[in-house]
């Protein structure tokens, strides 16, 4: 058979800046700043590969590979805001089978989501959750493909994230039912326990020793099994100080990506996890009222070794960002802490803020889950807009950049954490309205030098200037704030530029044209 397997374009970048990218580099990039390979193709690839079926790779819409009829096409999906990539690509690829619709398959985490939405406008009806068994897609063997080992001959290295690192489960599923994700849909029953060896092994006899294992649970700490995974993981060389079989003798690491569930952080836990080289160390941290379940469990986890911290906080689920800034600022005391009067911290946690993007119809929002910066709430009439802010398209947009200053985190060093985000919580509000230009370009524009920073001369001072100005508005709450509030927070040029032809304040309109550079 033919088989054509295809992963739509829906990254940032095209293939081709990430090929310049890696030449630029001059080797090899780290795969921590490559794509995230689609897994479950390169499963697929193994089930077809093994048949001895012929499998070809493709990234978005290729023309180059229409001239071949093919026997089946299968196109990935991952978030649902990815949609119109997505459904561009489907229907692009409809006709490559020969016009047999049933010959072509589509999963995934978005296809799984919105199977009906996407059968409505393609016409084909998704694989739905996990690819257990071969007979979900016409095959007579029972083969479980979601278990088996990715191929990694499938993807190229420069672009995506296989060069020194595999990828696996130990177990699948979630105890917990949280409505804003989207596990308990795809991952429906818990399954406490995988056999990761014999992907593993196999893995390591047809690809060699590689340093990195990114483990996908979504929730290992629940499981029963948690001593037998740890066991296995350790058979494996994933223990303590392990070091890969080649040349070059790397640390063997273990990354538990998806994050580990800070209730069933505990001394037995922990124990059992500490025979493991894991770093870093990734825990959630999503509601403000969950404070002292977070600091209990990463008190716990340094108490056992672990000193690099990744913090994973969810925000805008019905949150606001006044319950964002605090959990910031609890790292930011743990950081403080650690690192008081040393040369050298004792441990770090980096923050990342997750906005959360809907996954499910909103009443509200006709089609929400194929857009991602949509407010998760609306303010009360007549609220105060800076006493009980809520989020808006323009805070949203600009919490994305201040953390896109340390690739998606908030630094570690606090004195620099406090000026991504602001020294309290009005000049974070403040940060929040600021127009995108100041806030991308702070070295030019902001006047105060931070220690730690880069030695750099001091800005031009009007980002301490606006900040003056959005204060001044919102603590006068009338009904030039509100107008303006509610322009700027559209976050669309449009309705600025119309904003400022019927806006008679002579200083609002001067902020106002800087919201209109790009």
């Amino acid at each position: 058979m033919n088989i054509l397997l295809v992963e739509p374009n829906y990254h940032r970048f095209t293939i081709g800046r990430m090929r310049q990218k890696s030449i630029r580099a001059k080797e090899r990039l780290d795969d921590e700043t490559l794509w995230y390979p689609p897994l479950g193709l390169m499963k697929l690839s193994r089930y077809h590969k093994d048949r001895g079926d012929f499998v070809q790779f493709v990234y978005g819409c290729d023309e180059s590979v229409l001239d071949k009829l093919w026997d089946r096409v299968y196109i990935t999906t991952l978030f649902t805001y990815g949609w119109e990539h997505t459904i561009k690509t489907v229907l692009f690829y409809k006709n490559a089978t020969g016009g047999v619709v049933g010959n072509i398959y589509i999963g995934g985490i978005m296809a799984t989501i919105m199977a009906e939405e996407i059968f409505e406008v393609a016409g084909i009806y998704p694989i739905c959750g996990l690819l257990d068994s071969a007979q979900r897609i016409g095959f007579s063997d029972n083969t479980n493909i979601d278990t088996l080992p990715p191929d990694y001959d499938l993807l190229d290295g420069q672009i995506y994230a296989t060069n020194d690192t595999y990828y696996g489960y130990t177990s699948r599923g979630c105890v917990n039912k949280c409505g804003w994700c989207a596990v308990p849909k795809l991952e429906p029953s818990y399954i406490p326990y995988i056999d990761i060896k014999p992907s593993i092994r196999r893995l390591r006899q047809q690809y060699g020793d590689k340093a990195k294992l990114k483990l996908m649970d979504n929730n290992i700490l629940a499981s029963p099994e948690l001593d037998r995974i740890v066991e296995d993981l350790c058979l494996l060389g994933y223990s303590k100080d392990s070091r890969t079989n080649i040349k070059s003798l790397k640390k063997r690491v273990i990354d538990f990506n998806q994050g580990l569930d800070a209730t069933f952080v505990n001394d037995k836990t922990m124990r059992l996890l500490s025979k493991l080289n894991v770093s870093p160390f990734r825990i959630a941290f999503d509601r403000a009222q969950e404070k002292q379940a977070y600091l209990n469990a990463i008190r716990i986890a340094k108490r056992y070794g672990f000193k690099i911290f990744s913090n994973y906080m969810l925000y805008n689920w019905h949150d606001s960002p006044k319950d964002l800034y605090d959990r910031l600022v609890v790292n930011i005391n743990l950081n403080s802490e650690w690192r008081d009067g040393r040369d050298k911290p004792e441990a770090s946690v980096y923050s990342y803020p997750m906005r959360y993007a809907p996954i499910r119809d909103d009443e509200r929002v006709p089609h929400a889950n194929r857009y991602r910066d949509l407010e998760s709430l609306k303010p009360e009439v007549g609220s105060n807009l800076l006493e009980k802010p809520l989020w808006t398209r323009r805070f949203i947009r600009n919490v994305e950049i201040m953390k896109g200053a340390v690739h998606g985190a908030i630094s570690t060093t606090p004195g620099l954490a406090k000026r991504t985000i602001g020294r309290s919580f009005e000049e974070f509000i403040a940060n929040l309205y600021m127009p995108e230009v100041l806030l991308r370009n702070r070295n030019k524009y902001e006047k105060k030098v931070y220690k730690y920073e880069p030695k750099r001369c001091p800005g031009s001072g009007k980002i301490e200037e606006f900040r003056v100005f959005i204060l001044k508005l919102l603590k006068r709450n009338n009904s030039t704030c509100k107008e303006f509030h509610e322009v700027v927070s559209k976050n669309r040029r449009s309705a600025v530029r119309a904003y400022i032809k019927r806006c008679k304040d002579k200083e609002v309109r001067k902020w106002l044209n800087l919201y209109l550079i790009k």
